[in-house]
């Protein structure tokens, strides 16, 4: 059995306070999610998170060492499609990140267009 609970609460949404909650509450599962993926940089670089000095961090994991547009020579199936995976994850985290908070800044602009965001 299913854990239906994000599309029954979503359907149970009748006032600006609920979806306001509920937007909430994606956005800090999606925070949970992309904190997690520093386990990624872990398994690509065989050097967990923790361990690796805070200038070697990357800002953009995508970026730094998911990004590719040509299979690296020699890089095996399986590996590319880890990376590919781990890749396409990271890009809709970011986009249910990027379509909360464009739902967080409708309700403010709703309640005073004037108000700065």
């Amino acid at each position: 059995m299913t854990d239906d609970t994000w599309i029954e609460q979503g359907q149970e949404i009748s006032t600006t306070a609920d979806l306001r909650e509920y937007v909430a509450e994606i956005r800090a599962e999606v925070s949970h999610m992309q904190t997690g993926l520093r386990a990624a940089f872990g398994a690509l670089t065989s050097r967990s998170w923790l361990d690796t000095p805070g200038d070697d961090r990357p800002a953009d994991i995508l970026g730094e060492h998911l990004e590719m547009t040509v299979t690296p020579a020699g890089m095996a199936a399986k590996d590319a499609l880890y990376r590919q995976a781990l890749a396409a994850l990271v890009v809709a985290l970011d986009a249910v990140d990027r379509a909360t908070l464009t739902a967080w800044m409708a309700d403010v602009n709703a309640q005073d267009p004037n108000r700065r965001a």
